[in-house]
């Protein structure tokens, strides 16, 4: 059976899912979705014909067939403006199968946690290759291509990992860009980075999660973590006490190994017996500059152009990314 013709209705229904969107791969998604989804009514409301129709079988089908296409209509709207559920993955995809079961249900649920409570995407990504690509190019694509994102400007950070070689790479995108400077990704490969080139791979991502979360609770105040301003570290109390005893006890050994060693040195009553007598007169006394040192330096001063920031790129669906990368 031949299918009928789009109608006029139909055609601007294609155009308009087309062309509210803001990316070419969002457009085509949306376009296909729709036409699917005309396809679809059509191949319902063709009626197989009957020997005993009667006119008001006719009309209550026609009805049927109108509300189906309006229903349609109203579920192809929400598919053209949001990710298809099957490119939409969990917070925690562990391809190179780095983390124990415990672990990664752990790690999943912290990262789905403060996702929802920061309102911002933190995820972790584990693959065996890169297939060919860079590893800021590959985190960019599968951020873009997997559904990351919360909310309507799809605000997150992605930390992948690929073992071939061993690369890293960090990609923010929406808040995530304001949240993460440039100095605080460092500050957050700082922190993670050590746990991940021992092999501590659950360390290494649990520190990642409480890095971010730390990092987007300072963002959502106004002035993100940059510059001098970065996270001060703590010392737990029970350390103080101990630090001070240590060092107490170090320096008294120290004094007494020295104190051993002074043998001939007895105590006198005064300084005249420490002066051997008719050894020294003095004749005349005269200060004399023999030398002069001046040391300078540059102050700089604080009303000066700032470096901080986030810097972007973009991606291969063309949205600015900001970011960074290396090895462990």
């Amino acid at each position: 059976m031949e299918s009928a013709p789009l109608t006029e209705e139909q055609e601007n229904e294609l155009w308009n899912e087309f062309a509210i969107q803001d990316y070419y791969v969002d457009c085509v998604d949306a376009y296909l979705d729709a036409a699917a989804a005309i396809c679809s009514v059509d191949s319902q409301g063709v009626a197989e014909p009957a020997a005993a129709d009667s006119q008001g079988d006719d009309q209550t089908a026609g009805a049927d067939t109108s509300e189906t296409t309006e229903a349609s209509g109203s579920n192809t709207q929400e598919a053209g403006s949001a990710i298809p559920q099957e490119r939409q993955l969990p917070l925690l995809v562990d391809d190179a199968g780095l983390l124990t079961e415990e672990e990664a249900d752990a790690l999943l649920d912290k990262l789905e946690e403060i996702s929802e409570r920061q309102e911002c995407e933190v995820a972790v990504v584990t693959v065996d290759s890169l297939e060919g690509k860079t590893s800021q190019d590959y985190a960019d694509d599968f951020y873009d291509y997997n559904g990351y994102g919360y909310g309507k400007d799809d605000d997150g950070i992605l930390l992948l990992i690929s073992m071939e070689d061993r690369d890293y790479a960090i990609t923010t995108y929406g808040f995530g860009i304001t949240a993460f400077t440039d100095a605080g990704l460092q500050y957050v490969v700082n922190d993670f980075k050590p746990a991940l080139s021992g092999g501590r791979y659950g360390d290494a991502f649990n520190d990642f999660a409480d890095c971010c979360d730390k990092f987007l609770t300072q963002a959502h105040t106004g002035e993100p973590y940059d510059g001098d301003n970065m996270p001060k570290g703590t010392v737990h109390p029970v350390y103080i006490p101990i630090s001070l005893a240590i060092g107490f006890l170090i320096s008294l050994l120290i004094g007494r190994s020295k104190s051993a060693k002074l043998k001939s040195v007895r105590k006198k009553e005064s300084a005249a017996d420490y002066q051997v007598a008719g050894s020294m007169r003095l004749y005349q006394n005269s200060d004399v500059l023999v030398a002069s040192n001046v040391t300078s330096r540059v102050v700089s001063s604080s009303s000066g152009s700032s470096s901080g920031g986030s810097s972007t790129h973009t991606s291969s669906s063309g949205r600015s990314h900001g970011g960074t990368s290396g090895k462990f």
